[in-house]
């Protein structure tokens, strides 16, 4: 199964790429510098990586309401947690 995020803004809905082992590694490395606590700011890069060569530029990434975001890095941080979980199971 593929994983993705989704946001609507304006109407239209943008779908990032797909979760995969780079997303896994920039969220591992800033859990693992420990300068961030808490998934909202582990996450906040890797939800950027995503949305990397999709329809969704950065300016619209960085209008989006902090709602919006935080719930993608909350779904995010399980996608993780689901990888990490399937690799240790």
């Amino acid at each position: 199964m593929q994983h993705t995020l989704t946001f609507t803004k304006d109407k239209k809905k943008y779908v990032s790429k797909p979760f995969d082992f780079e997303t896994m590694c920039i969220i591992n490395d800033a859990h693992n510098r420990g300068e961030n606590s808490g998934p909202l700011s582990i996450c906040r890069d890797a939800v950027d990586y995503m949305f990397e060569g999709t329809e969704a530029t950065q300016d619209v990434i960085n209008s989006l309401d902090a709602s919006v975001r935080s719930k993608m890095c909350i779904t995010l941080w399980g996608f993780y947690v689901d990888a990490l979980s399937s690799k240790n199971g």
